[in-house]
Order: structure tokens, then C-alpha cells, then sequence
């Protein structure tokens, strides 16, 4: 993890806008006039500037990638198309919280606006956060290639029966094991898929990987956390039905008898934005309800 210090002053802002919210669309009307008050230009995606009524302000993600900060308006989902956009060019993200559970973001409406005139200067730090690439590759060839801020999965659909799993780490030949199928996961998304899969939850600031099988047909088959610097190789092997490879169910690709699935650590990072306002223990502690008795 790497933290740095922002102190350059914001000028233009992109925001992304979870648009099936209407609280979210309302805010983001609220936001868009505290900036242009400040003489910031605003950049909003084509739908949601319809929506809002701002068709002056819409623009491509092209325009989006422009921007000096992107700002989400939703849950954790719209960081990660987000992070989709801005990890290639190192924009940071300002994740405000309007979700049902979010453990990304970073602010809450109530106080981002008196925030505002802070994160405009440039007076904010930043902590960059590892994302996953995976490939797969067909015929000797890259088919493939998509990289996730959450996790990377091959998972079978409905239709399909129960995948063979030949995993590798490395040159290491680890096992071949029956499962629904597996997750890569980087410690950011160890909250998401991977926590609901059994999978361990990994502070964000440690550079891993988890690897996390979905329903395996084995007691022998549990969830391992290796090395950032790790490859894990799958070979795959299915009777027929939907396969699917899915990067921060954003990405998604139709796997055949025979593909390999290789996931690594990404190139790019996620560049967040950081307030102060809430640790990932206090998150922890506050949204798993972490050693609470419930009763009933």
C-alpha cells in the first residue's frame, strides 16, 4: 500500500452516479451546483446528466478520464466502475457512501459538503489499493484479459454442472478439486464475494491474494492467502453449460472445455481518497456487527 498527500487544487470533478438511486440523483444536482459556485468544472456521464437535467454537463468516459478527481455517488459498486475508469491513470476516487452496506467509501452526504472547500485545495492523503488481473487464455492465445479492484471469478452458471479445478501457484501444482468454482480476491475485496464464499477478511493494506473456492465438493479445499507477487493458474474443465470469467462483475467472459484462467496482481491501482472518518476496523465493527450476540 502506498499513501501519498494530495496538494495540487482540484479543478475539474467527474462524477458517477449509482443512477437506479434517486437520492443519489438528488444529491448529485446538490454537489454539482457547490462546485460550479467554486468555479470547478463538473463532468457527468451522458444518462445520469439526463436524468438530472444537465445535459450541458454530460460527457463520455473519455471526458470522465479528464477530470482531476472522480467523485461516486452510490455503494461500493459504483466504486468499482469507478476504479474501471480511473485506476489506468492514477485519478483519485472520492467514494460517497448512499449504499445499503459500502465498505469502500470513504464519505457520507452529511459531510462531504463541508468537506468540500479541504478536498478542492488538494488538502486530502490518498492510499492506493492492489487490483487483480486475470486472463484467460485460449488455444495458446490471450482471449481475454480483465482486472477487478474486488476480485476476479470463475463461477458456473446455472445450467452447468460441477467444475474440475486443476489449480497452480506458480510452477506448484497445488490440486484438482470439484467446486461451483473460485475466487481471486484482493484484501479490498475480501468484504465482497470472497467473505460470503467462507474466504478470511485481509486489511486493505496488505499486499495478498486470496484464493477462494465456491462450494467445493471436498472438505480438503479450503481458502488460502498467498503472495501479492503470486501467479494462480486454473485449468478448467466442464461437461457443458455456462462457465463464466467475471472481473468485478463488470467484465465478463464465456469459458470453454480446456481454457486456462490465470490471475495475477494488476499493473494499475485504485487511487482513494482518504478523509478520516472511519478506519476498516471501525467498518468492521459497525456493518458485520463484528462480536455482536444477535438474538432472536
Amino acid at each position: 500500500m502506498t499513501v501519498g498527500v494530495r496538494r495540487v487544487a482540484i479543478q475539474s470533478v467527474g462524477l458517477i452516479i449509482n443512477r437506479s438511486k434517486w437520492r443519489a440523483l438528488q444529491f448529485a444536482a446538490e454537489v454539482t451546483a457547490h462546485l460550479t459556485e467554486r468555479d470547478v468544472h463538473v463532468n457527468i456521464d451522458a444518462e445520469s446528466a439526463a436524468l438530472m437535467g444537465r445535459d450541458d454537463l454530460a460527457c463520455s468516459d473519455a471526458s470522465l478520464c479528464r477530470s482531476d478527481m472522480l467523485m461516486t455517488l452510490g455503494g461500493d459498486g459504483t466504486i468499482l466502475q469507478a476504479s474501471h475508469i480511473a485506476s489506468p491513470l492514477g485519478i483519485p476516487i472520492l467514494g460517497v457512501h448512499m449504499g445499503r452496506f459500502g465498505f469502500i467509501a470513504e464519505s457520507h452526504p452529511d459531510d462531504l459538503i463541508s468537506n468540500l472547500d479541504r478536498l478542492l485545495d488538494g488538502q486530502f492523503e490518498t492510499e492506493d489499493r492492489m487490483m487483480v488481473r486475470g486472463e484467460v487464455v485460449r488455444g495458446g492465445e490471450v482471449a481475454f484479459t480483465g482486472i477487478g479492484l474486488n476480485d476476479v471469478v470463475v463461477s458456473k452458471g446455472a445450467s452447468a454442472r460441477m467444475l474440475r479445478i486443476e489449480t497452480k501457484f506458480g510452477d506448484d501444482y497445488l490440486a484438482t478439486y470439484p467446486a461451483d468454482g473460485v475466487i481471486v480476491a484482493t484484501p479490498t475485496g475480501s468484504t465482497a464475494y470472497s467473505l460470503s464464499a467462507g474466504g478470511p477478511i485481509v486489511d486493505p493494506t496488505i499486499q495478498a491474494l486470496l484464493v477462494v473456492p465456491i462450494c467445493p465438493h471436498t472438505l480438503s479445499a479450503r481458502p488460502l492467502v498467498i503472495p501479492a507477487e503470486k501467479t494462480v493458474t486454473f485449468d478448467i474443465e466442464t461437461d457443458g453449460g455456462d462457465v463464466l470469467c467475471i472481473a468485478d462483475s463488470y467484465h465478463v467472459f464465456p469459458l470453454a472445455d480446456g481454457d486456462t484462467v490465470r490471475v495475477s496482481r494488476s499493473e494499475h491501482v485504485t487511487r482513494l481518497i482518504k478523509l478520516g472518518h472511519a478506519s476498516f476496523y471501525r467498518k468492521i465493527r459497525d456493518r458485520l456487527l463484528w462480536g455482536e450476540r444477535l438474538n432472536a
